[in-house]
């Protein structure tokens, strides 16, 4: 049995509810959530994101009679001692035959008639009248079209479904006098024909309640089920759950024709599931049913999620082509959202993969990056498109960050864009998360930095994509591995929810970080044959993050100081480092870099060539505020000092920094260490004096 196009049980007793609404027999302190009910259910609208959802997590797309009872009994009706509940049950049960259910429609298209001018003089009008183009005139005028184009006998599966639906309220009906005796149907009982003759099985005894339960869902209802899944997927980057899978598989299969959003959704669950063929038949398939359909506004969108799914699996030779082909169809078709998006992605990639960009043969279309911003930031203005304006405004923050700009104007941008989410109820609460997690630790408060972190964990995460999330907990372990806490680091790793819906990318986030993460300790502890399995095994590759990427270089390079391998270091130090300058990568790594390569020069007994180096570092680190490089250049250059002799000059500027890092000194060889110098001490061995000392 094929699904109906629109009404359902639960739209009939929405329809009944909107007569009693309008027939005046809804209180006044009822009116607004009996109005809210009925909009919830016809106008369904996103949560906020500022609060969790207070809906079950397993309930029915299908409105039951039991939500009715919910919020109707808490109401007084103008009955004395009859809830508002009893009075729409009446309602509901005084539909007792087929005819009955013509003669709603009939009531309703009343609703719709402007009363005449005599009337309105002399105040007889005492119902509710609707304007057609107002949302209850528009759910009845659907309705009523829908139910004029039933054939007969799909009318009949409808009342047969109406009367399965209210069966669960038959006990009500012993406190309405008058309803208990006359059945389900008045003609029926009118006729002498019960439950059992051949007649009234023949009306009614063939739909059972199997049936009953699949025609309780429309088409409109499995396509508002797939919108949501859809805003989901998109919004939140994850997976059709597990225990989702299963209702949707029965549902589209009994619907005979599926919805079009079905290979949407199919698409965006086998694209994170790594199914890269799989994906791209999905979207072909959604695409190429929207082009016959006439829909040919959706062209450059498919275009777009092409170059999307060509990136996120590094691809990006057909993800250049793809966006271009995007820019220019937009651009041709007048949207003016779509070009603002792919110009705001095409920018995005060009600084997240600069790299691969460049080799892919993208020479910038937006001139430079600071103008690409600007001009982005302009088309948002102009089309009013405030989600793109506010992370515009969070990128141009970031810019400032990563040039070493003055702190002020990152805050500046940060304050625009924080307030522009506030007046426009902007759901982006996990990127300004991030990004104050990450200034704060420039600034040397990890603590902050933390809070940040857990702030998204514990508020934001039901409306933060998964991505952020997950970039949240790796960040918070490794401001835990940045203390030497190994274990407490791998702990909160492996206490990461891991269900098998999340996509593959999250997974191959949690074992670079594992793997990371277990490499310091190796080098920490000198274990060299597991520092050489996990290098061997944590190969970045085409769409590693950036950050995690220099992280792997930056642990190899020490690793190899560790080791004495001081040429070995040095080559790899110089390769990362062109690689940063052609990127115009931030400037906190090119100072690590730097203090690296001061490091490196100290140790291989060439303390006087590290010195200018160490010094460049600190100078710049003061300028762009990055306060923990800051002290690591300084604890470098007092560390340089002591080995050439100058006790004095070493003392000072300890003296100078100590106040603000509260480390101590190291008591057998005068080098700072602790907190003062977190890179050299996360990945320098232990000395035997220090193994007692050391935590973890």
């Amino acid at each position: 049995m094929s699904k109906p196009r629109y009404l359902t049980p639960s739209k009939i007793s929405l329809l009944v509810l909107v007569n009693l609404y309008c027939s005046s027999g809804v209180p006044s302190s009822a009116i607004v959530p009996v109005l809210s009910f009925i909009l919830s259910q016809c106008f369904p609208t996103p949560p906020s994101a500022a609060r969790v959802s207070r809906v079950a997590k397993h309930h029915d797309i299908s409105t039951s009679v039991h939500a009715f009872e919910d919020i109707l009994h808490r109401h007084a009706s103008s009955m004395p001692g009859r809830t508002l509940l009893d009075v729409f049950l009446k309602n509901m049960w005084e539909m007792n035959s087929f005819d009955e259910l013509f003669n709603l429609f009939d009531r309703l298209g009343g609703l719709l008639t402007r009363p005449s001018e005599e009337e309105l003089r002399n105040h007889s009008v005492e119902r509710v009248y609707l304007s057609p183009t107002s949302p209850l005139g528009s759910l009845i005028r659907r309705a009523r079209v829908e139910f004029v184009r039933l054939p007969f006998d799909d009318a009949i599966r409808l009342w047969s479904a109406f009367i399965a639906y209210r069966a669960p309220t038959a006990q009500w009906t012993k406190r309405l006098a008058g309803l208990s005796s006359l059945g389900i149907d008045s003609v029926a009982a009118d006729l002498g024909i019960k439950s059992g003759d051949g007649l009234y099985e023949t009306a009614y005894g063939r739909f059972s309640g199997e049936e009953a339960t699949e025609y309780a869902l429309s088409l409109d209802d499995l396509e508002r089920l797939m919108e949501f899944q859809l805003d989901r997927l998109q919004r939140l980057g994850c997976r059709v759950p597990e225990d989702m899978k299963d209702p949707l598989r029965e549902m589209l299969e009994s619907s005979g024709t599926a919805p079009r959003q079905a290979h949407l959704v199919k698409f965006f669950d086998t694209w994170k599931a790594g199914d890269y063929t799989s994906a791209f038949d999905h979207l072909h398939r959604y695409f190429d049913y929207a082009m016959q359909a006439r829909e040919r506004i959706h062209y450059q969108y498919a275009l777009l999620h092409m170059a999307i799914l060509h990136a996120d699996f590094g691809c990006f030779d057909e993800a250049i082509a793809a966006i271009n082909e995007t820019i220019a169809t937009a651009r041709e078709n007048q949207d003016i959202h779509c070009l603002n998006f792919s110009l705001n992605w095409l920018h995005h990639m060009s600084k997240a993969y600069p790299k691969h960009m460049k080799r892919a043969g993208y020479m910038g279309m937006l001139g430079s990056e600071k103008e690409a911003l600007a001009f982005l930031k302009a088309k948002a203005r102009e089309t009013k498109t405030y989600n793109l304006l506010s992370a515009t405004l969070l990128n141009e923050a970031k810019l400032h960050l990563l040039m070493g700009d003055p702190v002020t104007r990152a805050f500046d941008h940060l304050f625009q864009s924080s307030h522009l989410n506030l007046k426009e109820n902007i759901s982006n609460h996990g990127s300004h998360m991030l990004f104050q997690s990450a200034l704060s630790s420039r600034l040397g408060l990890n603590y902050m930095s933390n809070v940040y972190c857990e702030l998204l964990l514990h508020c934001y995460h039901h409306s933060c994509p998964l991505d952020e999330q997950v970039r949240a907990i790796g960040r918070r372990t490794f401001l835990v591995a940045q203390k030497g806490q190994y274990a407490e680091a791998l702990s909160m790793l492996d206490k990461m929810n891991t269900p098998a819906n999340h996509s593959i990318k999250f997974h191959h986030y949690v074992f670079l970080c594992t793997g990371l993460v277990k490499l310091k300790r190796a080098i920490h502890w000198t274990d060299w044959t597991a520092c050489e399995a996990l290098l061997l095994s944590l190969q970045p590759d085409s769409s590693t993050d950036p950050e995690l990427s220099f992280m792997l270089s930056e642990s190899r390079i020490y690793y190899l100081v560790a080791r004495g391998l001081f040429s070995e270091a040095f080559k790899a130090l110089d390769t990362l480092s062109t690689s940063l300058k052609d990127e115009g990568a931030d400037v906190m790594q090119r100072v690590e870099v730097l203090i690296a390569k001061a490091e490196i020069y100290r140790l291989a007994g060439e303390p006087e060539r590290g010195f200018s180096v160490a010094l460049r570092a600190a100078s710049v680190s003061f300028k762009a505020r990055l306060m923990p490089c800051l002290w690591s250049a300084v604890g470098m250059l007092a560390n340089i000092l002591n080995s050439i002799g100058e006790y004095g000059a070493a003392m000072r500027l300890l003296h100078a920094v100590i106040p603000q890092v509260s480390a101590p000194l190291n008591p057998k060889s005068g080098e700072i260490c602790a907190h003062c110098s977190p890179v050299a001490r996360e990945f320098r061995p232990l000395r035997e004096w220090e193994v007692v000392l050391a935590p973890g």
